[in-house]
């Protein structure tokens, strides 16, 4: 298999009458010294692939249609493809190189956005990526898989000088490769300073066109052409028996792709990997690593909510809320899909909550809404920081704060509630979870802000939106107190709204499901007052 006859290799290839259309050579590691090997592109396609050893280098030669099935579909599992991305010579056939590698640098370039948009969800279009991002990406799973291929990446991890001038050779070809794509009308990227973000449009309609995970199999389905095909499974096992020759591979366990990756936040972009404690990367990314810090539980038992202080020379600087997303096992998201499960589809997956609620967030914002801003993330964690609206929520003002505030702004308030849904539902968003409990009344103004956009859609039912937020209230209040507070709500919606969309909340099935939670006869005055609402 392993051939270290030079003369013989020689021997066969003139013999064969072939010709060698392309080579390119790279630094590889082998047993701790540095050797160059080279990958030579045969125009026989009837030959196999073969190795060989002569005056310390090593040469693989296998057929040009074997480099090019492993570009664009991973016919050997990107063996020979992926040394397209190690800092190589051209030798021979330049141009037939730089098809190649440009056609695989696409493919890479696709396959990691799509697994970015496949991560992150709709908070992907905050995201911004570094192009040692998309290699380290695109190589750490095969090299998991094949851990002697780390020999060809050996360089990640040198010294002297050594990792960056190999790094900047192939950082360069990324970028090359990077700018084409954002270049190109309705690509996947757009350029951002020396970073990449990818495009809007294109994490939208994945979104929008509910696209659901692909299953993952646990191998590569081109295995299964590989063994329909003699001469391409003989030249896998080869390659495979050949890099297996080091002793002991090279060590990369400090490739981690995700410190390459930032994300957008009101105090600028923030690494979405830190190995920092929570609270120490908060005063980090806030620039303020001398404060001091209190945090405070908020909520029940259930909850994941917590207040967090910071002091400044014992003066109050900034008041954080920070939010951690469970698991689906959480008992709060299981009792809500299965109380409105035929009619809201809840989000269970931690990483589907805190990528709506990071979107949302920054969505309504720009469309100049009241809503918390992203101050910092943790994706490992799935913690999400916002900064902390002080007041209280609008079921705490009809009910605890209700005698402070004065029967009159309360009205106020409600009414201007109802209007802030109908401009929510205007810029086409579903809250989804639109409980009194989301609507924070800011002191010392009295301003409204629309908080908690984990369930939060671009499609969905808007009717369900309205209908809960006035019957939920209903189980706390009076019926003459429901009455009133669902006609004002109504009548905010309606000088904003469509009144289709309170028409549809009034539909009996919405009575059903809130009948659990509040009375039959508190809705039936509550919906009464919202249709005399809809009749003036």
């Amino acid at each position: 298999m392993l051939e270290r006859d030079g003369e013989a290799r020689r021997r066969r290839e003139g013999s064969a009458g072939e010709k060698i259309v392309a080579v390119l050579e790279y630094p590889v590691k082998s047993d701790g010294s540095v050797i160059a090997e080279r990958l030579a592109m045969s125009g026989d396609e009837r030959r196999g692939l073969e190795v060989s050893v002569d005056d310390g280098r090593r040469e693989i030669v296998a057929p040009l249609g074997f480099v090019k099935r492993d570009v664009s579909s991973s016919i050997l599992g990107d063996s020979l493809a992926i040394r397209l991305l190690t800092p190589f010579e051209v030798v021979q056939g330049g141009e037939v190189i730089s098809q190649l590698q440009s056609h695989y640098l696409k493919r890479v370039i696709k396959r990691v956005t799509e697994t970015v948009i496949e991560s992150y969800e709709l908070a992907a279009i905050h995201v911004r990526l570094h192009p040692l991002y998309f290699l380290l990406r695109w190589i750490k799973p095969k090299l998991a898989l094949m851990p002697s291929l780390t020999r060809l990446f050996w360089w990640l991890n040198a010294e002297n000088g050594l990792r960056e001038k190999h790094l900047s050779t192939v950082i360069s070809r990324l970028r090359t490769a990077l700018d084409e794509s954002s270049r190109e009308e309705d690509g996947v990227l757009q350029k951002d300073g020396e970073l990449y973000a990818l495009n809007p449009s294109k994490v939208m309609r994945g979104h929008l066109g509910g696209s659901r995970p692909r299953l993952k199999l646990p191998f590569n389905p081109q295995v299964t052409r590989v063994v329909r095909e003699p001469a391409v499974a003989i030249g896998a096992l080869r390659l495979l028996l050949a890099e297996a020759y080091p002793k002991s591979p090279a060590s990369l366990a400090e490739m981690e792709p995700e410190e390459w990756a930032f994300i957008k936040t009101f105090h600028g972009l923030q690494p979405i990997s830190s190995d920092e404690p929570l609270i120490e990367a908060i005063k980090k990314h806030l620039s303020l690593e001398d404060a001091e810090v209190k945090l405070d539980r908020k909520g029940s038992i259930l909850n994941s909510t917590y207040l967090l202080r910071i002091y400044v020379d014992g003066s109050p600087k900034e008041a954080l809320f920070v939010k951690r997303y469970f698991s689906w096992t959480d008992i709060k998201w299981v009792a809500a899909k299965l109380w409105a499960m035929p009619l809201r589809n809840f989000y269970f997956s931690p990483g589907t909550r805190m990528s709506n609620e990071v979107f949302f967030l920054s969505y309504l914002a720009e469309k100049g809404l009241r809503v918390p801003r992203v101050v910092y993330l943790s994706w490992g964690d799935k913690v999400l920081v916002e900064n902390a609206i002080r007041g209280y929520n609008l079921t705490e003002a009809w009910t605890r704060e209700r005698g402070r505030i004065g029967d009159r702004r309360l009205e106020e308030i409600t009414i201007g509630v109802g209007r802030m849904l109908a401009e929510v539902h205007e810029r086409d968003v579903v809250v989804g979870d639109c409980k009194p409990d989301n609507f924070m009344i800011a002191q010392p103004l009295s301003e409204t802000w629309l908080v908690d956009l984990e369930q939060a859609s671009l499609k969905g039912n808007k009717s369900w939106d309205l209908s809960e937020l006035i019957l939920y209230m209903g189980h706390y209040l009076d019926p003459e107190d429901a009455e009133r507070y669902a006609s004002l709500i109504a009548k905010g919606y309606l000088s904003k709204g469509r009144p289709e969309v309170v028409e549809g909340a009034l539909d009996s099935k919405y009575q059903l499901t809130m009948l659990p939670w509040t009375p039959i006869w508190t809705q039936v005055w509550m919906f009464r007052s919202v249709e005399r609402e809809l009749r003036r």
